[in-house]
C-alpha cells in the first residue's frame, strides 16, 4: 500500500476511535436534568446548577471535539469502501453524515457556551432570562439540529448497508456503529444514552482497529 495510503488510514483510525471513544463518554460525564421549553423558568431553575457547571462545559467541549474528528473518521471510512462495489452507496454515505454532522455542530456551541451564561445570570438573579429557553428550545436552531440527527442517521445506516455488503470491513462493527449514532437522540434518558454511547464505542474502536491493521 503507497505511503501516503497508509498515513491517511492510519490517522483515519485514530480519528474514529478518539471520536467514537468521546462519545462513549459523554453521557457518564454529562450532567442530565429535565427539560420542558413549555414551562422555561421551571426548566432553567432546574437546570442552572448544572449548565454552570464545569462537567457540562468539559462534556460538550469533548461531544464537539467527536464529531469534528467523526468528520475525518467517516471520510476514512468512505475511501476505505471506495476500492469496492459499494462506493456509490459509500459515497451517499459520505454526503449525508459530513451534511448531518456539520448542522448538529451548532447546536452544540449553543449548549457549550450559551447555556452556562444563561445559568449564572439566572442564579445571579435575572429570572427574566428564562424565556430564552423557550426560544433555544422551540425555535429554528432545534429544527436544523434535529434535520442534521436524521441526515447523519441515514447516512451511518448507509455505511452500515455498505459495509455490510463489501466484506472490507467487520459487519457488525458497521452495525454497532450505525446503531449508536442512528440513536443518538439527547432527550433521551441517561441510562439509554449510556447504552447508546456503548454501541457507538464497540463499533467505532472495532472499525478503528481493523482499519488501522488492514494491510
Amino acid at each position: 500500500m503507497p505511503l501516503g495510503r497508509t498515513t491517511h488510514r492510519r490517522f483515519g483510525s485514530i480519528s474514529l476511535s478518539l471520536s467514537t471513544l468521546l462519545l462513549a463518554v459523554f453521557p457518564l460525564i454529562r450532567p442530565f436534568f429535565p427539560l420542558d421549553p413549555r414551562i422555561p423558568a421551571e426548566t432553567l431553575a432546574a437546570a442552572s446548577p448544572a449548565i454552570t457547571s464545569r462537567a457540562w462545559v468539559v462534556s460538550h467541549l469533548l461531544c464537539t471535539l467527536a464529531f469534528v474528528l467523526l468528520l475525518y473518521g467517516t471520510l476514512t471510512l468512505y475511501l476505505v469502501l471506495a476500492s469496492s462495489a459499494v462506493e456509490p452507496r459509500a459515497f451517499r454515505a459520505l454526503v449525508l453524515s459530513l451534511a448531518g454532522i456539520a448542522l448538529i455542530l451548532p447546536m452544540l456551541g449553543v449548549e457549550t457556551y450559551m447555556l452556562p451564561i444563561l445559568g449564572k445570570l439566572y442564579l445571579a438573579g435575572q429570572a427574566g432570562i428564562a424565556p430564552a429557553i423557550d426560544l433555544i428550545y422551540r425555535g429554528p436552531a432545534v429544527g436544523v439540529f434535529l434535520l442534521g440527527l436524521l441526515l447523519l442517521a441515514i447516512g451511518v445506516i448507509m455505511f452500515a448497508v455498505a459495509i455490510w455488503h463489501s466484506a472490507v470491513l467487520p459487519r457488525w462493527a458497521g452495525v454497532l456503529f450505525a446503531m449508536g449514532l442512528a440513536l443518538w437522540f439527547p432527550p433521551f434518558p441517561r441510562v439509554i444514552r449510556i447504552i447508546d454511547g456503548f454501541a457507538i464505542g464497540l463499533g467505532g474502536l472495532w472499525l478503528a482497529w481493523t482499519l488501522r491493521h488492514k494491510t
